[in-house]
């Protein structure tokens, strides 16, 4: 009896499921749709940004040459894949005002820094000394609170919320578009795309022209990591803090958008000094100054600055640019950059690698970023080098590297 019992009730169930639409007896008939598919996937929603999550993937390429100065002639091409998703948990779970990021970065191809022998690599791209590494980068969430406060935690890197900008990515040349060499350079100070480590930020904006930042971001001896490539999360009692702050200022002068910021990172670590001495915590300046000064043509200043000479081969780095959008007539997209960057090298290191004086290098380069179709451009470029390492690798002449970039956006 109660099998039976239980046969009508499975039977009955499955009649109400199913009534009104027969049940096909072809085997070869898809299934109804499962929780996977498009319907219960997007729900209501035609795309999938509108349901909360926006893949993104980015392809880029450079091609340069070395053929006048430095140590010896060199060519190379290097690629970068950076690919991810965002997701807007208010759209998927409800939560209001929270964001997810998770990407991954893959980059191959050595760099020609070693060949023209300066302290910037003339290519921002490229798979360090094995010629291809991966990289789980991103891995945070932000929560927007009381309107204008915003916390963010996870894996991240310092420069995606602190002493960055646009306009830095339209640079082949990591003078520019790369980290900070006087804050970041045989020293775990700070650390910059692709590498990602713990970390943590609080923004406070309380109107379109004032904000505020404070994060902590964890470091250690090897960031970049020789083997887990950002998939070791642990946090060793051995690993230091840097601790960074910075205000951003954005009014318009003389009617013009522009933009100040000025900031500083504090670390607390052990540091290993030139000497052979090590002290407890490291400190470094910095602040940038952008506006536009006709329409389409931006300028800017970048400065950054350490006072320890003992722990810092650059201690001070100076950049300055133009980038002008629309410069040629009808190539209203295009843009025409040009940018200048001086590098000081510590006297202090410059005294433990070689007898003879040390002083700076200077990196020149000139482009112009052809945009094809509004997800793909090539820039070509020119680099020219002055006093290539500053000294620390002997009398060089003046280089001169030719190169291009090439993008696409997915």
């Amino acid at each position: 009896m109660k099998n039976a019992l239980i046969t009508i009730v499975v039977a009955t169930s499955w009649g109400v499921a199913f009534a009104g639409e027969p049940v096909s007896v072809n085997w070869y008939e898809p299934a109804p749709e499962t929780w996977y598919e498009r319907a219960r996937l997007l729900g209501t929603h035609d795309t999938l940004e509108q349901a909360g999550i926006s893949p993104f993937l980015y392809y880029d390429s450079i091609a340069a040459a070395n053929v006048e100065g430095g140590l010896r002639d060199a060519k190379n091409y290097t690629v970068q894949t950076y690919a991810g998703v965002d997701l807007d948990l208010e759209k998927i779970l409800n939560w209001n005002d929270t964001t997810v990021k998770l990407s991954m970065v893959d980059r191959e191809g050595l760099g020609i820094s070693k060949d023209v022998g300066g302290i910037y690599d003339p290519m921002t791209i490229n798979g360090g000394a094995a010629g291809q590494v991966t990289w789980l980068y991103q891995a945070w969430i932000e929560k927007v609170v009381f309107d204008d406060w915003a916390i963010k935690l996870g894996r991240t890197s310092m420069d995606e919320d602190f002493a960055e900008s646009s306009l830095n990515r339209y640079s082949l040349s990591t003078s520019i578009n790369g980290p900070i060499r006087s804050m970041m350079l045989d020293t775990p100070q700070i650390y910059s795309f692709p590498l990602a480590l713990w970390g943590g930020r609080v923004k406070y904006t309380p109107n379109d022209e004032h904000q505020f930042q404070l994060g902590a971001y964890q470091i250690n001896n090897n960031p970049f990591g020789s083997h887990l490539k950002g998939t070791d999360w642990s946090i060793n009692t051995g690993d230091g803090v840097t601790v960074m702050a910075q205000y951003d200022w954005t009014p318009e002068v003389f009617c013009r958008p522009a933009r100040f910021y000025g900031g500083v990172a504090s670390s607390f670590y052990e540091f290993q000094n030139f000497e052979g001495d090590t002290s407890s915590d490291m400190v470094a300046f910095y602040g940038r100054a952008e506006v536009e000064v006709i329409d389409g043509l931006k300028a800017f200043a970048f400065g950054a600055y350490n006072p320890e000479d003992e722990k810092a081969k650059i201690p001070l780095q100076l950049n300055a640019g133009l980038n002008y959008n629309g410069l040629i007539p009808c190539r209203e997209n295009d843009h025409t950059v040009f940018f200048a960057s001086y590098g000081k090298i510590s006297d202090t290191f410059g005294r433990l690698v070689t007898q003879a004086p040390v002083s700076e290098e200077f990196v020149f380069e000139l482009g112009h970023r052809i945009q094809l179709i509004p997800s793909i451009y090539i820039q070509p470029a020119i680099q020219y080098i002055v006093n290539p390492g500053g000294g620390t690798n002997g009398d060089i002449d003046d280089a001169v590297v030719l190169g291009a970039w090439f993008g696409v956006t997915f």
